[in-house]
């Protein structure tokens, strides 16, 4: 007769789950390991990541990162990181990390698959803006149910052909999630690809909950996550302890779709979001802020309908945002017009902007032609810290 003990050994076991460091202090804040993880650590979800690829063979992402995109061509699949430090490693093992290697560094979806999508974005090759446009629509083909977005470009405008790509992300259900930016004490222009309608744009805050001196002041910016004071993983396994940017805080954010995701596998990527934004906490007692949007994401909250229930009229910005974009757009044009008739329309910029925007970009295209162009073009950390932020 088998015992009972022996039958037990027999049986699989669940994976234990990563230990956060002490130093990971949004787990804390976040109640991950008592609240968030009993119900869902993202399994049966993947996360795209838009990024400078990932590092896969890095202790810290055993198993988890699937086959990608190299939008150079190389054969890598994205399981290279081609970033000096690091930065698409960085931005994984904040979403899925599973601890172990040099760091023991963990995410906030253990459980989440990892898709990358690696860019040329530092070298500045290529089109920038048909990268993103190619790894959206890779992401979206390749069953990811969350696009993160830890990258930017300084514009005033949203491209058609991306905000087609955006269109087809949100017509397939997926998420997508993306860095405000790290200029808010500079230029503070808008960036690409957060400021575009039906993308979700991430401030970054302190472990005080108060708006990081940098994040990007714009009417762009929908919530906020922990961006300052962290301590990130280089894709060489080097530790930075002292990491800030909103490129975080959108990795974050990702990965708090992703566990929303994995425990409501029938909620639709339009109502996570507006449970996100509806479940926030205001910072500094403001119902919004162009630093920090509607407020810091609650994870617990956003993912319980029944503890927590947001009414089905509740703001959506993001996606009346995109919803009015796309009614401009696609108008079927009036049978009882003439063309004799009609008026001519003012011009209008795919972003939703106004004639002034359009002439803006123009005055602004003198600049670009003084031999900015390349300076435009940065990832949403900054102009390159010496950290992998």
């Amino acid at each position: 007769m088998i015992s009972a003990a022996a039958l037990l050994s027999a049986m699989p076991q669940a994976a234990a789950s990563p230990s956060p460091r002490s130093d990971q202090w949004w787990f804390k804040a976040w109640s991950v390991q008592e609240k968030v993880w009993p119900l869902s650590k993202g399994a049966g979800v993947t996360v795209g990541v838009i990024d400078t690829g990932v590092n896969a063979k890095l202790p810290e992402l055993s198993g988890v990162v699937l086959p990608g995109l190299d939008t150079t061509g190389a054969g890598n699949r994205g399981q290279v990181d081609f970033d000096e430090a690091g930065h698409g490693t960085s931005m994984s093992t904040l979403i899925a990390g599973q601890g172990g290697g040099t760091t023991g560094f963990a995410g906030i979806a253990p459980e989440a698959k990892l898709l990358p999508i690696r860019l040329q974005t530092e070298k500045g090759n290529g089109d920038w803006i048909t990268e993103i446009v190619q790894g959206i629509r890779f992401a979206v083909d390749h069953g990811a149910k969350v696009v993160n977005m830890s990258v930017g470009q300084q514009s005033l405008l949203c491209p058609q052909e991306l905000l087609s790509a955006i269109r087809y992300a949100i017509d397939h259900d997926v998420v997508l999630v993306a860095s405000a930016g790290n200029d808010g004490q500079g230029s503070n222009l808008p960036e690409l690809p957060a400021r575009c309608p039906g993308v979700l744009a991430v401030g970054a805050v302190t472990k005080a909950s108060r708006a990081w001196v940098k994040t990007q002041k714009q009417n762009y910016v929908t919530v906020s996550a922990p961006g300052a004071e962290m301590g990130v993983v280089g894709k060489d396994g080097t530790y930075y302890p002292n990491g800030a940017g909103t490129s975080g805080s959108s990795a974050l954010t990702a990965g708090a779709v992703a566990l929303v995701r994995a425990r409501n596998p029938s909620m639709s990527g339009r109502t996570v979001v507006q449970r996100l934004i509806a479940t926030a906490m205001p910072v500094g007692g403001r119902k919004w802020s162009p630093q920090t949007g509607f407020g810091v994401i609650l994870v617990r909250g956003a993912m319980d309908p029944v503890g927590h229930p947001v009414p089905g009229n509740a703001p959506n910005p993001v996606y009346e945002a995109f919803d009015k974009w796309k009614a401009s757009t696609y108008r079927a044009p009036s049978v009882s017009a003439s063309p004799a008739s009609a008026k001519p329309k003012a011009a209008r910029d795919s972003g939703g902007g106004s004639t002034l925007t359009v002439v803006a970009l123009v005055v602004s295209g003198v600049l670009i032609a003084g031999g900015l162009a390349t300076g435009l073009l940065v990832l949403a950390r900054g102009r390159r810290p010496a950290r992998p932020f």
